[in-house]
C-alpha cells in the first residue's frame, strides 16, 4: 500500500487492487462511571489495531468514552472487528449496548481534531 496526498489535501490510500480515501470512527461509551485504566485500554486497542492490520490508527480515550479512528483493510469484515473490540473492552468496564461506527473525512490529525471538536472533545486533553 502507498499513501499520497491528493489535490484536496486528503490521504489517498493506493492498494494493488483499489484506491480509497477517508476512514472510520468507532466510539463506545461506558454505561456509568469512569474509565479507570486508560493505559490498559489504550494497549488493548493498539493490540486490536495490530491484529486486524488497521491503517493510520488514532486512539483518544476520555473519562467515559473512547474514539478509535482508522482505515480498515478491505479484507476485514466490520463485524469481526466489532466483536474483537467489544470482547476486549469488556475487561475495562460496563459498556453501552450501542456504539458508533461511521465514516470520517480523513485520518490526518487536523481533520480528527475537527471531528472531535464537533463532538465537544479536546484532542489534546484526554
Amino acid at each position: 500500500m502507498k499513501k499520497e496526498i491528493d489535490k484536496d489535501g486528503r490521504i489517498l490510500y493506493k492498494f494493488s487492487h483499489s484506491t480509497a480515501k477517508g476512514g472510520n470512527l468507532y466510539a463506545h461509551k461506558l454505561i456509568s462511571g469512569r474509565i479507570e485504566n486508560k493505559e490498559g485500554l489504550r494497549n488493548a486497542l493498539n493490540a486490536i489495531s495490530v491484529k486486524h492490520k488497521l491503517i493510520d490508527t488514532t486512539i483518544k480515550i476520555y473519562d467515559n468514552i473512547f474514539f478509535l479512528f482508522f482505515h480498515m483493510p478491505k479484507s476485514l469484515a466490520a463485524v469481526e472487528l466489532f466483536d474483537s473490540i467489544q470482547k476486549t473492552i469488556s475487561l475495562f468496564g460496563e459498556w453501552h449496548e450501542d456504539y458508533v461506527f461511521t465514516g470520517v473525512y480523513d485520518l490526518q490529525e487536523k481533520f480528527i481534531r475537527k471531528d472531535l471538536e464537533k463532538l465537544r472533545f479536546d484532542y489534546d486533553k484526554e
